[in-house]
């Protein structure tokens, strides 16, 4: 019978094997990770948008953008990898020069006399009688560099060889057990060295376990926890977020200025864990200086503190909708078109064109729109541009800011035709994107219709996911690039209040298409049957002069009748589609009935029908009786 030994990994037998195991588990699912990340192509903004303009600060955007460009090779991820694959060709190396020890080697009686394993009974004999004449103790007269301990192990491993292949009973226990001698000891090995949990190492272990356990694992759980609870979902830290949430509160929100929104941006906390030991008012210097185009001794930390103005802008339009002041949210967008495109806030469109007169269009009414209904001198007298081709540079720079179009916004509830009182509505709006200078052709009125299926009635909002992703734009003067999105706010006109939180649309066709777009309403519609007006405005968070604004009317109407049938309609199932529109207008609904009778049941059915016809004619009768009083 077999028995098991534990013994530790004193002749570093085991552990390489452990080590190798353990490396490969990890190197081989993050080795694939990142060749997949590797081989992704890098597309940090769309050429087309890359018009050649350089601000008078060029170089040194550059230069900041380069310094922060992440590589795609050298990450501290891919160099932990490349030390794990070295550790682990290493420890592969060192596995494969290791001698296997004599105790896990596979006895194998063949390879121990030296003879093939087609071999017969007369070979056998031979070899053995030749290796006894060489190795037998009694013949041994000169030992070089070996012991006779050694050859006489070697005999014996010779003699228990030859006797698996010629004595019965030890070839039987060689067959069954793979060695001569019959059953042999499990031995497991630990890979741990021996001196390592025994009484010298305790110390050494206890200390280990201690570091471990005391030291290193809270560290990492509260590097871990403090990192998530230091920073909102929408990635701003919690002191900036409170501090945004308390000036809102304690202030006015109507009296809010630019001034104001840019000296709350420069008291974020983001600033100080930049740059340690900023001053709030220095940060608001550097942000006036970048949104006026003035360089400042140090640039590049200029164009680092200007790099988290747009997050943080964000984060704060996220928190002032919480107070529902439409004309807040305005504001912050336009703060941060004003941040995209390094201009003051609320300044002139024309200022984004290139090689333009600042003075002369400081005063100009003109629009991008107004401009191209101009011909080329008056263009030029407009912009404050002498030469041809400056102009036709200002105006391709011109030709690449888009403007949303809002082609129809309309209320619906999935699957009715009309909105009644109290139900579950959406907001649809058709739109598409129309650039500057360009013209689009009427569009197709199917286009325009909202038609319901089985996926828009159970998932409404499934039809925002349909457009392409909008790409990263080229801004000159803003240091990193930036995904341009549209902001959504339904706002109620009478008392400038948004009556949904804002929602941003970063998905929509940019090739003159139509696109859709579906805000779910949180609360149910008015029990009121009437109209109500709404304005729903999209406004651009990189571009001046790209905002859309629509009046849309909200018409609360009565369920339409149903002509009443002599059958009664029960309540609809609440699993079913009937049940989902029900659930949308408020009706009733039942929960899913199964059928009880079966195919067995309807053979007795037909046998004691005469039996159910009386039971019916009764309750028949009753009921016609009642109806008849």
């Amino acid at each position: 019978m077999s028995d098991s030994r534990y013994s530790y990994d004193e002749n570093a037998e085991v552990w390489p094997y452990f080590a190798m195991t353990l490396l490969s588990l990890v190197l081989l699912p993050s080795t694939w990770k990142a060749t997949i990340r590797a081989m992704k192509p890098e597309k940090n903004y769309s050429p087309k948008f890359e018009n050649g303009y350089k601000p008078e600060n060029y170089d040194d955007v550059e230069k900041f953008r380069m310094k922060n460009r992440k590589s795609k090779i050298l990450t501290k991820t891919n160099i932990f990898i490349a030390l794990g694959w070295i550790i682990l060709i290493v420890v592969a190396y060192f596995i494969h020069s290791q001698e296997t020890p004599e105790d896990l080697k596979r006895f194998d009686p063949y390879e121990i006399l030296g003879i093939p394993y087609s071999a017969t009974d007369r070979e056998i004999k031979s070899t053995y009688r030749k290796l006894s004449l060489k190795f037998h103790p009694d013949k041994i007269r000169n030992i070089v560099n070996t012991t006779r301990e050694v050859m006489e192990a070697q005999f014996v491993e010779m003699t228990k060889a030859y006797k698996s292949l010629t004595d019965e009973d030890t070839r039987k226990n060689y067959l069954d057990y793979g060695h001569p001698d019959g059953p042999q000891p499990m031995k497991h090995g630990i890979a741990l060295p021996k001196w390592l949990v025994e009484e010298k190492g305790t110390p050494l272990v206890i200390l280990g376990y201690s570091f471990l356990v005391g030291v290193a694992l809270p560290f990492v759980v509260w590097n871990w926890w403090s990192g998530t609870k230091q920073y909102t979902k929408n990635g701003i830290h919690t002191i900036t977020a409170a501090n945004i949430f308390e000036t809102f509160a304690k202030s006015s929100v109507d009296n809010v200025t630019f001034d104001s929104l840019i000296r709350l941006l420069a008291n974020s906390q983001e600033y100080k864990i930049l740059i340690p030991g900023i001053s709030a008012d220095t940060v608001y210097d550097y942000l006036l200086a970048y949104l006026y185009r003035e360089k400042v001794d140090d640039e590049l930390r200029k164009l680092a503190l200007v790099s988290r103005s747009v997050a943080i802008l964000d984060g704060m339009l996220d928190i002032a909708s919480a107070f529902k002041n439409a004309a807040l949210l305005r504001k912050i967008i336009s703060l941060t078109q004003a941040f995209t495109q390094a201009l003051p806030p609320e300044s002139n469109e024309l200022f984004q064109l290139p090689k333009i007169d600042k003075e002369r269009v400081m005063y100009s009414r003109s629009t991008l729109k107004s401009l191209f209904s101009l011909n080329d001198k008056e263009q030029q007298i407009v912009l404050g541009i002498n030469s041809h081709d400056d102009l036709k540079f200002a105006r391709a720079v011109a030709f690449q800011i888009p403007s949303i179009e809002i082609l129809d916004a309309f209320f619906k509830v999935p699957g009715e035709t009309v909105v009644t009182p109290n139900s579950i509505a959406h907001l649809v709006i058709k739109f598409r994107v129309a650039y500057t200078g360009g013209t689009l052709s009427a569009p197709d009125p199917k286009d325009l219709e909202e038609v319901d299926n089985s996926v828009t009635i159970k998932k409404p909002l499934s039809t925002n996911d349909i457009a392409p992703q909008l790409e990263p734009i080229y801004a000159p003067y803003l240091p990193v690039y930036l995904r341009p999105k549209w902001t959504v706010l339904l706002v109620n006109p009478r008392e400038n209040k948004i009556v949904e939180p804002p929602s941003a649309v970063t998905r929509m066709y940019t090739d003159g298409s139509v696109s859709t777009y579906k805000i779910q309403l949180s609360a149910p519609m008015p029990d009121q049957i009437g109209q109500y007006r709404f304005l729903v405005e999209f406004r651009s968070n990189a571009y001046i002069g790209a905002d859309a604004v629509r009046s849309v009317v909200l018409n609360i109407e009565p369920a339409p009748k149903v002509d009443e049938i002599e059958d009664d309609i029960s309540d609809p199932e609440e699993d079913s589609i009937a049940g989902a529109m029900a659930q949308l207008r408020g009706g009733k609904t039942k929960k899913k009935t199964v059928d009880a009778l079966s195919e067995d049941d309807s053979e007795e059915e037909d046998e004691s029908s005469s039996e159910e016809e009386d039971s019916d004619t009764d309750i028949n009768t009753d009921t016609e009786d009642e109806e008849e009083s």
